[in-house]
């Protein structure tokens, strides 16, 4: 089951260069590129941070 997020969140996401941790499930860093894969998360220590269009794509969230 992923997570659920709006269209605006996405957008702003991508548009600030967020990043998605697969484990924390939500976006917990900056400075990361759309298509970025196993960057360290600054809340839970783990490279599992994906770039915003990654996560997309991966299908770790939904567009609600």
């Amino acid at each position: 089951m992923s997570t659920s997020i709006s269209e605006e969140e996405y957008s702003e996401a991508r548009g600030s260069y967020q990043g998605w941790c697969t484990t924390c499930q939500e976006f917990t860093r900056d400075s990361t590129e759309p298509d970025a894969e196993d960057y360290d998360c600054p809340q839970c220590g783990e490279n599992t941070v994906i770039g915003a269009e990654n996560a997309l794509i991966t299908e770790a969230f939904e567009i609600e």
